[in-house]
Order: structure tokens, then C-alpha cells, then sequence
């Protein structure tokens, strides 16, 4: 519970980027069954970075920013492997979805709350209406997936040459993204989450406007407020007045472990916020 040796506390900074080579590689493409796997395995290897990533931040202690990068891959990789999933299906005589996916993810509300800051499973989700003629809902999902600027239309709708991959160049596809989900799942466990998959959830900054929205409507309501706030944080581990919207709401409720635990892990990232500074001071000034 302690704050006042904070600032001895090395935090390794910078927001984490997908590193995918796809200019390169669409260079190269001709259009053939080999430039179909080297742009999904590329996007493996870019979603893997992020697992990486996460063990970083692990053996760092930083495990808000770990839960962060798993999300990331975790919802990001399942969608790939659900769309792989789902196209196997459709194209193979007599094979249900459900003996293909033999247990794995296949709902994309839940896939996609393991990290709203993904982009993916809503692009892979319009990728599956596409394949089923839906053109209507198709564009609804391409649509939320550009909203988000992780996304990038220049490079991501290359993903589309799934929907061209055999059955077989799809369960080649298929059995990486699912190892990678194992790793990643080994090390990760999603929290389960009943905050609703929209299409600004990726933006913490609308997620933090909703909260003051809350209060605004009820001046006592801390508990809905900080369920925004959560998912402010969840979206960006990186932003202080995330951590100070968690901290003050659970102030509010007089849970102190919680506004101790928001503050120092939010001083590691952004040591000269101002907000959590004053928290500091005056939590530090309250302990013998």
C-alpha cells in the first residue's frame, strides 16, 4: 500500500505497435497459394509480438499492461482462427463449426472482450458474413474495424485472401493460429466481462466521457462510473487520467486498497501526471 518510493520504480514505457511487414510482403505477391500464407503468417508473427509483449511485461510486474498485451493477441489471434474456423466449415461437406472449433472460442462478442482495443474481430466477423452473402452486415462490421485507427484499410483488407484460401491452406492457417492461442492461454486468463462490445470501445477517451456521464446523471453513482473507467484502463493501461478515474471512484466507495493500487501502478507509467501526484501527496500524507 505503500506510495512514497514510487519514483525508484523503472517502468518500460511505450505503447506497444504491431510490426507487420505487409508492404513488403504485397510487394513480392503475385497472387499465388504461397503469397496468401506469407501475408496470414505474417499477421501470426505480428499478433505473437504482442504474447511477447505480454511476457515482457510479466517479468516485469506490470501486470495491468501484460493483461493488456495479452488481450490484445488473445482476441485478436481467436478471431483469425474463429474465421478460419468458420470457412472450413463452410466449405467442407458435412463439417459443423462446432467439431471444427472442438471447444475453442466461436462466440465474437466473447472473443472480442478479451481486448475492445483489437480491431480484429470485428474485421474477421465481416469477413464470415461476407462468405455468407450478408453483404448489409458485412459493411456494418468493416465499418466499426476502420473506426478504430489500429486498423489500417491500405494494409488489414489484405486479410481478405482468406476468403480465397482452399480448405487446406485454411487448416494449414488454422493449426498456427491455434498453437499460438495455446501459448498465449497458458499464460493468460480473460476476465470475464459484461461490458458491451460497441463500436467506440476501443476509445478510451469516449469510455472516460460515458463515465462523467454517469456522474452527471447521479452524482452518487461511483460503482457504474467505474465500471467505465475500468474499461478506459483495460483499453489503455498507458493514459494516467485512467488510473485517476479507477482511483477517485474507488476514494468514493472508501475501498483504499483499490486507490493505493491505482495510483502507484499508474505513477509507473505516467510519472508526472498531475492528478496522480495530488492523490500521492495526500495519500502520503494519511500514512504513518
Amino acid at each position: 500500500m505503500k506510495i512514497r518510493n514510487w519514483g525508484h520504480r523503472r517502468f518500460h514505457t511505450g505503447l506497444i505497435v504491431l510490426t507487420l511487414c505487409i508492404t513488403a510482403i504485397l510487394t513480392g505477391c503475385g497472387g499465388g497459394t504461397s503469397d496468401t500464407a506469407k501475408i496470414t503468417d505474417a499477421y501470426i508473427d505480428g499478433f505473437s509480438k504482442f504474447y511477447e509483449q505480454g511476457n515482457e511485461y510479466t517479468d516485469l510486474g506490470l501486470q495491468l499492461q501484460a493483461d493488456y498485451a495479452y488481450g490484445w493477441a488473445a482476441a485478436s489471434v481467436s478471431a483469425m482462427r474463429c474465421c478460419a474456423d468458420n470457412l472450413i466449415s463452410q466449405k467442407s461437406e458435412g463439417r459443423s463449426l462446432e467439431e471444427i472449433s472442438d471447444g475453442r472460442m466461436t462466440d465474437w462478442n466473447e472473443i472480442a472482450s478479451m481486448s475492445y482495443a483489437s480491431p480484429y474481430p470485428w474485421y474477421f466477423e465481416g469477413l464470415i458474413f461476407n462468405a455468407q452473402g450478408k453483404n448489409d452486415e458485412a459493411q456494418a462490421c468493416y465499418e466499426k474495424a476502420l473506426l478504430n485507427p489500429a486498423f489500417s484499410a491500405e494494409h488489414d483488407e489484405t486479410l481478405s485472401v482468406m476468403l480465397m484460401m482452399s480448405v487446406e491452406e485454411l487448416e494449414a492457417t488454422r493449426e498456427k493460429l491455434a498453437a499460438l492461442e495455446d501459448k498465449i492461454f497458458a499464460v493468460y486468463k480473460p476476465e470475464q466481462t459484461v461490458y458491451p462490445r460497441e463500436a467506440l470501445g476501443f476509445d478510451d477517451v469516449y469510455l472516460c466521457t460515458l463515465a462523467k456521464e454517469c456522474l452527471a446523471s447521479d452524482t452518487t453513482d461511483y460503482r457504474g462510473a467505474l465500471r467505465h473507467y475500468k474499461a478506459a484502463l483495460k483499453v489503455n493501461p498507458y493514459e494516467g487520467d485512467n488510473f485517476v478515474g479507477c482511483a477517485l471512484m474507488h476514494l468514493y466507495l472508501e475501498e483504499m486498497d483499490e486507490v493505493f493500487f491505482y495510483v502507484n501502478e499508474g505513477l509507473f507509467v505516467d510519472p508526472e501526471h498531475e492528478g496522480l501526484n495530488k492523490m500521492a501527496d495526500i495519500l502520503n500524507g494519511g500514512v504513518s
